[in-house]
Parts: C-alpha cells; structure tokens; sequence
C-alpha cells in the first residue's frame, strides 16, 4: 500500500493518541448502513484480518476507514419531491409553504434510502510515534477532520496541529523556481499553481511547463505568489506540496514499488507490512527534509 494524498496532523509527547489500541477501534469499527442511514464509517482492518484494527510495524501504525455512502441523485429526489408537492397542493387546496416543501423533501429521501445504492471509500490513517504525527490519506481537509472525530469520540480530547511552519511556504517555493536552487535532495518538476497577491481569483495553473521559463518569471517577478509545487526527492518520489503543506499526487519509483515484489501474493498481510514500513520511512524523511527546508 503506497499512500497517494496527505495531510499531516502533530501532536505532543504523551499525547492521548498514545492510547489507541485495537481494543479501542472495535469500539469503532465499520457497521453498514441500516436502511434509513445516509452515510455510515469505521474502522476495518488494514491487512484483511478482521481481528486486526491496527498494523504496527516499530514506530509507525496503520489503520484503515472505511465510509458507506447512499447514493442518491438529485434529479431523482427533485422529481420525487415535485410530484408529492403537487398532490399536496390539490389535496390543500393552496401553494405549499416553504416550510411544507423542505418536509416533502426529506420525507422523499428517508422513503428512497432503504433502496438507494451504496458505494464504498477507504482511507489509510499513518501514525507515526517517532516524529509525532498522524497523516490521513486525503487532500480534503473535511474528510481528514471527519476522521479524526471518529477517534476523538473514543479518545476524548486529542489535541492536534495541522503541520506547519514558521514562516511563509510560499516565498521559499519562488525563490526556489527563480533561482533554480532547491534545497538537496529536491528536483522542482514542471507543475505549478501561481495565484495573484491582490485578486484571490487570479490563478493559473501550469501542467507540464518549463518553469524556469521567461513568462514564467515574469509572473513572479510581477508578483504572483506559487501556491502549490512539484518536486522529485531523491529520483524516488514524486509529490505536489501547497502552501498549506498538504501533500497530493504522490507517487513512487518502479524500484520502491517492486522492492518487495519476492513476498508471495499469497501472504497479502506480509507484503501490505513491508510495503507500509517502506513507504512509512521514506515519507517520513522526506517530510522531515521538507519541514527543515522552510524554517
């Protein structure tokens, strides 16, 4: 398992995330919806063993939500809605209320969750004791927080800090384009958001651009500020970073990805550790070298 998205939370010494065993995230784990539930999460295991909440491997441990979904298209439940509120007005003799429309409405959906489809979301959860930090596999801030409250219920208070620095990610990712000088073990590669200072709508995104190009210098130079950025580390891993420091589009060398290719397909569990230990260890240093490089 190779995570493709982060977004990193800290914590402190002694945090209550200390805590959390596979006891706790029974407590926790993943029901499907009943028939008038919309959504429904928990947690499942990483390597297939129902019995196994939590993959520890040292200092690193990896969980796995899972979130059930209805599926319900608005043009169906429009549809549905009109037509009840049209035989609600010739029953009334008058225009429903406002009021009576929005009961129609959800009358109308708690009658088609019992029949709607269902799709099905995973996400990873990387906690990692060492460097004090828990990573959610997403780039959505909403989902990464939905996570989190699902182990703060068991918890109690868990305190947390999204990742950040001191200073201003954004002029160190200019500097570095304009100057063609990234910090060691960093390549800049050719993607880009640039955003204007002044008009927050004033973006453009660069896909595949040399960006050490002359217009794009000028747009620098002219005072637009380089919102997200891509880099190699070390010809292993390719990733975006913003100026919120979420990590997307994460991807990995043919070497890392096979480099445990000798484990048997049989022995899934085996190979989900080994390829979680590496990839733990590999984004870690590179989010240690990342962080320093912008202090």
């Amino acid at each position: 398992m190779f995570f493709k998205n982060l977004i990193i939370y800290q914590f402190d010494k002694n945090s209550s995330i200390e805590r959390l065993n596979n006891d706790m995230l029974k407590n926790m784990a993943f029901t499907p919806c009943g028939p008038t539930d919309s959504i429904k999460k928990g947690f499942v295991s990483p390597i297939g063993d129902d019995e196994v909440l939590k993959l520890q491997v040292q200092d690193h441990s990896l969980l796995r939500v899972r979130t059930e979904s209805k599926i319900l298209p608005s043009s169906v439940i429009k549809k549905k809605t009109s037509e009840r509120i049209e035989q609600l007005e010739q029953k009334l003799g008058r225009r429903a209320t406002k009021g009576e429309k929005h009961r129609v409405k959800d009358e109308v959906i708690i009658d088609l969750l019992p029949v709607a489809f269902t799709k099905d979301k995973y996400t990873y959860v990387w906690i990692n004791y060492q460097d004090q930090f828990i990573a959610i596999e997403t780039s959505s801030f909403k989902v990464a927080e939905d996570i989190l409250s699902l182990i703060r219920k068991e918890l109690g208070r868990l305190s947390l800090t999204p990742l950040h620095t001191e200073k201003s990610v954004s002029p160190f990712f200019k500097e570095w384009v304009l100057d063609d000088n990234p910090p060691a073990n960093f390549f800049v590669l050719n993607d880009a958001m640039l955003a204007d200072t002044l008009d927050g709508n004033g973006k453009i995104k660069l896909i595949d651009e040399n960006l050490t190009a002359e217009e794009v210098k000028s747009y620098l130079n002219g005072g637009r500020e380089i919102k997200s950025l891509s880099f190699s580390y070390k010809q292993q891993t390719v990733f975006t970073v913003n100026t919120e420091l979420v990590f997307s589009k994460i991807s990995y060398s043919s070497e890392m990805l096979d480099e445990n290719c000798d484990i048997s397909p049989d022995d899934q569990a085996k190979r989900i550790e080994a390829d979680f230990y590496l990839v733990a260890n590999e984004l870690a240093t590179l989010i240690k070298d990342f962080t320093r490089a912008v202090q």
